[in-house]
């Protein structure tokens, strides 16, 4: 039987005639609508957007079917489907959050409330090592420039705050020596990587830096614009992106990790994981470093 929402059934009795504690009701619904307004059970949501292209959802609905049935086993009732809201970041702060994955950079930087880490993942794509992953500093194939010739460029940036697109790219270049000044002479700032390769390949950009596992996709997704492409060198490997859920759920790390590691067994594909580590926030010490020491350095 589901539960009856508190004030409505305070309500009932603070009308029904002769209730001799009218004022012990009045004072208890007060404190029952301060602390929440409703009893009913929370339903919960799992969102798996970052690498979640069009041409991948099926991959990725296969491989929520798969940890899903694993949470099953272990009597934890999940979602159906996964949510897909337009904006990326709207599951992260939600307190109804079973599982889903931020971008360290978010994560590090408060973005993701009060959200906990679960684990963090390990991808089989060129720039990814167990656990971590670089970005793909990408030109257009022709382009014979090396780092030091982007200067002054034009940068196509997914936006300011992705680890991959814009900290690592501007790390890049201070590890170069190169980030005396502004670096570039115009950023377009385009959304998602997918775009910014485009950008690139169609010659309305000069660089960008694009997630290993995003690149890897744009490779199968998007293959005539990626041969127009090069890689001309890759940034410094950073903690993968990783897997958060809801701060009140710390209880369900191990059931939710065991599920995520099952569901990477029985499924494969190139935005999906092949392998899942523990992850603490220690773990993502290297992004808070990178961020701080990047934050002077203008882009354009």
């Amino acid at each position: 039987m589901g539960w009856i929402p508190a004030n409505h059934m305070l309500d009932c009795f603070r009308n029904r005639p002769g209730i001799a504690y009218r004022k012990i009701l009045n004072a208890l619904l007060l404190f029952l609508t301060a602390t929440t307004s409703r009893i009913l059970p929370i339903a919960l949501i799992a969102a798996f957007q970052m690498y979640d292209w069009p041409e991948q959802q099926s991959r990725t609905d296969g491989f929520w079917t798969a940890m899903r049935e694993a949470l099953a086993a272990e009597g934890l009732d999940a979602p159906e489907a996964l949510a897909r809201p337009e904006d990326l970041s709207t599951p992260w702060r939600r307190p109804d959050l079973l599982i889903g994955q931020t971008c360290g950079l978010p994560f590090v930087s408060g973005e993701c409330g009060s959200a906990i880490l679960v684990a963090r993942p390990s991808y089989d794509v060129a720039g990814a090592l167990p656990g971590s992953y670089s970005s793909a500093l990408i030109c257009r194939a022709e382009d014979d420039r090396d780092l030091a010739g982007f200067l002054g460029a034009r940068a196509a940036i997914n936006e300011t705050g992705s680890q991959s697109g814009c900290n690592a790219l501007k790390d890049a270049f201070l590890q170069a020596g190169l980030a005396d000044g502004p670096l570039f002479a115009e950023v377009v700032m385009s959304g998602a990587h997918r775009v910014s390769a485009n950008l690139v390949s169609e010659g309305r950009a000069d660089i960008a830096a694009i997630d290993a596992v995003a690149w890897a996709l744009h490779g199968e997704c998007d293959p005539e614009s990626h041969a127009r492409l090069r890689v001309l060198g890759w940034t410094r490997p950073m903690p993968a992106l990783p897997f958060i859920t809801a701060g009140t759920r710390a209880d369900l790390i191990p059931v939710l990790t065991a599920a995520l590691t099952t569901a990477c067994a029985a499924t494969t594909g190139t935005g999906l994981p092949s392998a899942i580590l523990p992850a603490e926030s220690g773990d993502y010490d290297p992004i808070r470093k990178m961020a701080h020491a990047t934050t002077a350095i203008e882009l354009c």
